[in-house]
């Protein structure tokens, strides 16, 4: 199958490089090891147009278009296997989406994580103004598009600036009652107490989602890194879950996943790269099993058998 991506990378000499580009449309075929500038549609609606005819979900049906946001330390190489091995796990799943690559500039180097963070801000407008949005007024009634968004990392930074960016921006041409079904973190690299309720950084993520899960690993050693580098030095919400002593947004639930981490000794990675403690999620069943239940939506988030319930929007990962 085709891989289908938005890229926020610059262009030079026939490659992406590592500075922040206006936004390419791409279909990078699967005997691509990376994508290319060669790879490019000229339109989104060329873009839409081609991922539809590779779903061809049947006539009635609703496609569902799940967004995948890498974070930091991240070249396109590794991003689009990451993507390719999200999509097979959930289509193992019985779970026919299609996963699209949000592909911003991050560098390959863990010490220019400030460095990736400013490209991850300047990136952030195009993913709601050029991926999200597109898709909400492509939608057709023989064939809605349901678009749902995870994020790892500093990819979840990314994510909450999009939607932060649009609504202060209030874009004349652009809907503001544009919505995502699903919105998942994991090793997610924004503080906890952002989660508070009516905190505003998060109000537009709020406003814009239907539903948003949280999946957390005390075990995470990357987001300890990030305290240290971040000038925000507060706990990430990736390593230590939304805060307890005061209350959330009732669309938000956290998923404990630091057992399920322990529960598997010695894990190495098979297919991607990166640090395991950080990226662990991406290359264990039980994870997608829970991801599955999420993104379809089809099953109460109390009663997803994938997870045990502590306290209300507070469960365990099994």
């Amino acid at each position: 199958m085709d891989s289908f991506i938005l890229s926020t990378r610059s262009k030079a000499n026939g490659a992406f490089g590592t500075d922040v580009g206006p936004g390419t449309y791409l279909k990078v075929p699967p005997d691509a090891a990376e994508p290319s500038p060669i790879h490019s549609i000229n339109s989104a609606k060329q873009w839409m147009t081609a991922i539809l005819e590779q779903a061809a979900p049947a006539k009635g049906t609703a496609l569902d278009v799940v967004f995948f946001v890498h974070g930091y330390n991240t070249p396109s190489k590794e991003a689009l296997t990451r993507q390719r091995l999200i999509e097979r796990e959930l289509r193992a799943r019985n779970y026919p989406c299609m996963v699209v690559g949000f592909d911003w500039p991050s560098e390959s180097k863990t010490l220019l994580y400030l460095a990736d963070r400013g490209k991850a801000q300047d990136s952030a407008a195009l993913l709601v103004k050029r991926g999200i949005v597109p898709f909400m007024t492509f939608s057709l009634p023989e064939c809605p598009i349901n678009v749902h968004v995870m994020a790892h990392s500093m990819g979840a930074f990314v994510v909450r600036e999009a939607f932060r960016s649009v609504d202060k921006m209030r874009d004349s041409g652009l809907a503001n009652d544009w919505r995502i079904g699903q919105m998942v973190l994991f090793g997610a690299d924004i503080s906890s107490s952002c989660f508070a309720l009516g905190n505003s950084d998060m109000i537009p993520t709020f406003s814009h989602c239907g539903r948003l899960t949280n999946y957390f690993s005390g075990y995470d050693e990357a987001l300890a890194v990030s305290n240290a580098k971040n000038i925000d030095t507060r706990s990430r919400v990736g390593r230590v879950g939304m805060p307890e002593d005061t209350p959330a947004d009732d669309k938000a639930l956290d998923v404990d996943c630091g057992p399920r981490y322990l529960a598997v000794k010695n894990r190495k990675f098979k297919v991607i790269d990166g640090l395991v403690s950080h990226s662990w999620y991406l290359e264990d069943a039980n994870w997608y099993d829970d991801l599955a239940y999420t993104l379809q939506g089809g099953i109460d988030r109390n009663s997803i058998p994938s997870r045990t319930l502590r306290m209300k929007n507070d469960f365990v990962l099994n």
